[in-house]
């Protein structure tokens, strides 16, 4: 919807007016990106576009709400024209623009020069205007909201996951150590923009990444907040699996009274070289040293009943990262569950 084009009859209206100005126009040239003026100022005068592009947009819930955009013969301004409020709209340069600027006191004048009708036409099509801004501006609101309420948690924590991958991705540079990093400082703000939802909400699921160990976060004298070494792979099957959680539920995912033991089998595999293959009676020991506990030939038999790990010729055998990324993944997906928008 583009707010200055609201009919013929208005912008032939103005271009009579704006020949009949008293008062020498300015020519005004503005860079792109270069506000031209802000939602609330004091209302000055009206600009006729020459050249280039120029935006309005209103900032509602933290939102920029474009209302339209004006070119080359465009007025802009002219809601406040009459009533003399402040400013209703932002108004910002996109491309070099160039502007024909009346002030106020000429407008009124040559206000008075136009007929009657001209007149009634120019208020009516502005008061017209200013309700259709303001119909948009609603609309959009609600789409938003609507955006963001769309899906549970787990989409979202698997939307800002793989948002997390493409970053790594694409942007990771290498620090002092040649160790891979992702610079954070600005990441909610723009994944806030990205997945428009609420950046507390989408900040409470990355503090959970970090707790439950899917991504390591630190803060770097140079860099600032940084992730160091992520693995752009683990987030991509983090998403996939918290969109499965969507279809299958929580129903399938291991007790969690076998977490501990999983983690610790992934431990000593490390521990020992990443070896994944164990005489029975040797990983029993392991696992009841590396936990405290006297019960490892028991703790060994209730995994392998379970199928979390297997059995064969008094050997026991798991893959160990598999059993690590089902303790972070479904420790995270039990978390991000209770996370609320």
């Amino acid at each position: 919807m583009k707010p200055q084009r609201n009919s013929r009859s208005l912008k032939s209206s103005f271009t009579t007016f704006l020949d009949r100005c008293i008062v020498k126009p300015e020519t005004l040239t503005f860079a792109p990106k270069q506000i031209i003026f802000n939602e609330g100022d004091q209302t000055n005068g009206i600009y006729h576009v020459q050249e280039g592009e120029i935006e309005i947009f209103r900032i509602r819930e933290n939102t920029e709400v474009i209302l339209g955009t004006l070119k080359a013969g465009d007025v802009l301004g002219t809601i406040t024209l009459f009533s003399r409020e402040p400013r209703t709209a932002t108004a910002r340069a996109v491309t070099q623009t160039v502007a024909i600027f009346y002030q106020n006191d000429g407008l009124a004048e040559a206000f008075k020069t136009l007929p009657g009708w001209s007149q009634a036409v120019m208020k009516d099509a502005i008061n017209r205007l200013k309700h259709v801004n303001d119909l948009l501006i609603a609309t959009k609101l609600n789409e938003k909201n609507l955006l963001r309420n769309i899906g549970t948690s787990h989409h979202h924590s698997a939307q800002l996951a793989s948002l997390l991958a493409s970053f790594a991705r694409k942007s990771c540079i290498m620090n002092d150590l040649n160790i891979p990093i992702l610079q954070m400082n600005d990441f909610l703000t723009l994944a806030e923009n990205i997945l428009m939802k609420k950046f507390s909400y989408l900040e409470n699921i990355y503090k959970a990444f970090i707790d439950c160990g899917l991504i390591k976060e630190i803060e770097d004298k140079k860099y600032g907040k940084i992730l160091s070494n992520p693995n752009p792979q683990i987030l991509e099957d983090y998403s996939l699996f918290s969109i499965n959680v969507v279809k299958k539920g929580t129903n399938l995912f291991t007790p969690k009274k076998y977490h501990p033991w999983m983690s610790s089998l992934a431990r000593i595999s490390r521990k020992n070289n990443n070896q994944n293959k164990f005489k029975k009676s040797e990983i029993a020991i392991l696992l009841q040293t590396d936990l405290g506990r006297q019960d490892g030939e028991v703790m060994i038999a209730d995994l392998v009943q379970n199928e979390i790990i297997e059995e064969a010729n008094d050997f026991i055998q798991f893959v160990p990262t598999k059993l690590q990324k089902t303790v972070v993944f479904e420790s995270l997906s039990r978390i991000i569950k209770d996370i609320k928008p």
